[in-house]
């Protein structure tokens, strides 16, 4: 099995074996701290991650990957046209 000597580095991306790309979100002495594309996030010790084969990745063009599984209303309701409040409040001055 061949090692990797990629080092992790937070902020970047990186693609596994099995082609699954994900994001470091965290590193510290003894753990790294992934997520993956679909949101997913995994913790793994620095010795697993050594043996995992990464290599640096491109980041992915559509950021949406873990909000897939979303309905839009779940992010709120959608902001509202003021703009003639704003016109009836100069008429009114």
């Amino acid at each position: 099995m061949m090692q990797s000597v990629t080092e992790p580095v937070i902020g970047e991306w990186y693609e596994d074996i099995q082609k699954r790309r994900f994001e470091v979100v965290a590193v510290d002495e003894d753990t790294v701290e992934i997520q993956y594309y679909d949101g997913d996030v995994e913790e793994v010790d620095m010795e697993s991650w050594y043996l995992m084969n990464n290599v640096p990745a491109a980041a992915p063009s559509d950021a949406s990957g873990p909000y897939d599984d979303l309905d839009m209303e779940e992010f709120g309701p959608a902001e509202e046209d003021h703009s003639s409040d704003w016109q009836q409040m100069l008429d009114e001055y």
